[in-house]
């Protein structure tokens, strides 16, 4: 057999079939194609020296980034049960999913700043507006008020919110990369505490991160929604929708 390439231990390459047992035929990442022995290569990267890929990122468009399902930047996952919709723009990375907990509407949010310059967020300047069945804008509750009211019924939710179809991105164009690694789910990290701890107003530097609820008036059979979180001199903005039954 032809010699066509050396590897470097650690290198990645694609593989395109693996039928023969022994040879898995192979795409190195300068577009070279062969076959290397089976025994030389191991599946994952965790061992290997890790590479600097650029995560994908939102456009952001008069100071506003937008979620769109398959869009650069827009990731959606579930944690705890819950979609979370992950919007990425400029180095800070957002995430959020919201519940209707049958008392008040609780967004859940984590806010990841991995860009160069520190970043502030006050949780009382984001809102939420539902745009069906009627347009309104669903105020902001203060921590220490619902704190008074505080009833069994904020542990309980009833439905979680997920993406309208209209948030669908359309640009045939855009595929994502293989080589972009998978978007790290930042609301997990406070699983345990999040349905009882609230986000409060914070500064980030580079780096940090931060998560916690916000909790919102409910409107009763609300379907459509937009919520806006503003972080620095940017809004990131999320279409939510709840399934009606």
């Amino acid at each position: 057999m032809q010699l066509v390439a050396r590897l470097n231990c650690g290198d990645e390459v694609a593989v395109l079939s693996d039928s023969e047992g022994y040879t898995v035929n192979i795409r190195t990442a300068d577009g070279k194609y062969g076959y290397v022995a089976r025994l030389y290569l191991s599946e994952g990267s965790a061992n290997l020296p890790k590479k600097d890929h650029r995560a994908a990122e939102a456009v952001v468009d008069n100071g506003i980034a937008r979620w769109q399902s398959g869009a650069p930047g827009s990731d959606q996952f579930f944690s705890g049960g819950s979609l979370v919709e992950s919007l990425r723009a400029n180095g800070i990375t957002v995430q959020v999913s919201l519940q209707d907990t049958g008392w008040k509407l609780r967004a859940n949010v984590a806010i990841a700043n991995e860009s160069a310059e520190a970043i502030h967020f006050d949780p009382a300047g984001f809102t939420l507006d539902e745009l069906k069945p009627r347009l309104r804008s669903l105020a902001y509750k203060n921590p220490r008020e619902l704190a008074k009211a505080l009833t069994h019924q904020v542990y309980w939710t009833n439905a979680s919110a997920t993406a309208p179809a209209s948030a669908t991105y359309m640009n045939a164009v855009y595929t994502a990369s293989a080589a972009v690694p998978a978007t790290p789910n930042y609301l997990e990290e406070a699983a345990q505490q999040v349905q009882s701890s609230v986000l409060r107003p914070g500064t980030l530097a580079p780096t940090e991160k931060s998560s916690g609820v916000v909790w919102f008036e409910r409107d009763k059979g609300p379907q459509q929604l937009n919520l806006r979180i503003f972080v620095g001199d940017q809004i990131f903005e999320f279409p939510l929708s709840f399934p009606q039954h």
